[in-house]
């Protein structure tokens, strides 16, 4: 589920905390960063429930206009195709959704929410198009409404981002993300009964030890590698330097350190994307440069040794 740029964010965001309340304990940052992951296996499973809550509003609004009484023809005759879709009876079916939403991981408090999405969702040209089809929707029909609902709708909903940061503030910055994977379960799906396994936290194994090293070498050894980044930056003005840089630029150095058989140019490439979102417009000039000095330094004190097919001899070069 988790790739492994979104898992050096999360490493990022806890060192950067960690840092700045000089707190270096690594148990205390290592259980901070694996409920940070998990929250967003959590966050997952709410948004995808989100089309449930908004089928069941739709429903609930059938159902008080045909109990009215002397209720309009088109209350009489309701549109069903939204709460008919195949795709959200499976999502409403699905035994882990069920369980996620049974322990909190749901819509109910928010019900004022759910009424106003539902709302701006009828006025949308893809939802306008899929009720006003004459073709009665088929599974792909409905299947397409619910990835055009995902790719457009959470992400770009500013309410939406606020509600969940107030109720976590690990949640507002994963929407993106948590839509991709969604997006990518849907696109897998075969039939309308049932849907594709939800992924693991971690792909495997291999993941989560690379979430927990990256982060604990880089508490161990944040202070020693800092001392290079002074030692290389000499022409640079280092109080107008972002301290975001400073921690990427050790958390780099860590990567490099630790992991063997990462190449350096994914590390370099990996802590220069990070810093394009999380830091100033000039610091991806800074975190490449000074990084790619400190490496070179210590591949040729022998401290950076790269094993594996075709890294070796990059280092040589």
């Amino acid at each position: 589920m988790l790739s492994r740029r979104f898992i050096r964010v999360k490493v990022f965001k806890v060192l950067f905390s960690s840092v700045h309340s000089q707190n270096f304990d690594q148990t205390v940052a290592e259980q901070e960063l694996l409920t940070s992951l998990e929250k967003t296996r959590q966050l997952y499973f709410l948004l995808l429930s989100l089309p449930v809550a908004l089928a069941q509003y739709a429903q609930n609004r059938i159902d008080i206009g045909s109990q009215k009484y002397q209720p309009t023809d088109q209350e009489m005759h309701p549109n069903l195709r939204f709460v008919n879709n195949r795709i959200i009876a499976a999502l409403e079916q699905d035994k882990d959704l069920q369980h996620a939403r049974e322990h909190g991981l749901n819509w109910l408090s928010q019900r004022a929410y759910v009424k106003k999405l539902y709302e701006q969702l009828k006025e949308e040209p893809y939802f306008i198009e899929y009720m006003n089809d004459p073709q009665e929707p088929d599974f792909y029909t409905d299947l397409k409404l619910l990835q055009l609902f995902f790719c457009n709708q959470p992400d770009e909903d500013q309410e939406l981002y606020n509600l969940l940061e107030d109720q976590s503030l690990y949640w507002a910055d994963d929407i993106a993300y948590v839509c991709n994977i969604i997006l990518a379960q849907l696109a897998v799906m075969k039939d309308s009964k049932h849907l594709p396994t939800h992924p693991s936290l971690f792909n495997n194994q291999e993941d989560k030890d690379f979430a927990t090293t990256l982060l604990a070498h880089s508490l161990i050894h944040y202070n020693q590698y800092a001392a290079l980044i002074e030692q290389f930056a000499q022409n640079w003005d280092l109080e107008r330097v972002a301290g975001t840089d400073s921690i990427l630029i050790v958390m780099g150095v860590s990567e490099a350190v630790a992991f063997s058989q990462i190449p350096i140019k994914v590390t370099l490439n990996e802590m220069v994307e990070i810093s394009k979102y999380y830091s100033t417009e000039n610091s991806k000039m800074f975190v490449n440069g000074i990084l790619d000095k400190v490496i070179k330094h210590l591949t040729q004190e022998g401290v950076i040794a790269k094993r594996g097919r075709g890294l070796v001899e990059k280092q040589k070069k």
